[in-house]
């Protein structure tokens, strides 16, 4: 049996001194392009190597952090019209999901909603919707068009009137 040998790009069949049978001239010294170094940019098994091509505007996105499937963080803030305080629950499964109202004078939830992902508007910002027991609606936007991470701010906005708050 035969030995192969990489050299460079080109391959070189050595035989070792036994030919099969129906084997005719062994095979020529590879060409000099062959031998010549390789681009660093193709792999030496021929398949596509990554782009590395820079996208314009991509140094302004941060790195993702690391550990952000294990993120999870509430948002308070308040709806000053409305004398209400809220807390909305993120984790990374599950994104913005559910939201608590209270009042602050007596620090008693009055309303729960779950979100649900409504995409988002032309600033690049995710836009989470729930209802409170179907009559008042409840809207969520990220105000960041990254990841959410903590010190993100939210707006809420609930039966018509919106506040803000900040992750953490």
């Amino acid at each position: 049996m035969g030995t192969l040998l990489l050299l460079g790009m080109g391959m070189v069949a050595c035989n070792g001194g036994s030919q099969p049978q129906g084997a005719t001239e062994p095979s020529p010294d590879p060409a000099p392009e062959a031998m010549a170094t390789p681009d660093p940019a193709t792999p030496p098994d021929g398949s596509a190597a990554p782009d590395a091509t820079p996208v314009p505007g991509s140094a302004a996105v941060p790195p993702e952090e690391p550990n952000q499937d294990n993120l999870e963080m509430t948002c308070t803030g308040s709806i000053t019209v409305n004398d209400i305080d809220f807390t909305v629950y993120f984790t990374r499964e599950a994104g913005f999901s559910r939201i608590e109202l209270k009042r602050p004078a007596t620090g008693e939830v009055f309303a729960e909603s779950f979100l649900s992902y409504d995409g988002k508007n032309a600033q690049g910002q995710a836009i989470w919707r729930g209802s409170v027991q179907e009559m008042a609606s409840v809207t969520l936007v990220h105000l960041s068009p990254n990841p959410a991470q903590l010190g993100d701010q939210v707006s809420v906005g609930y039966d018509g009137q919106w506040g803000r708050g900040t992750c953490r």
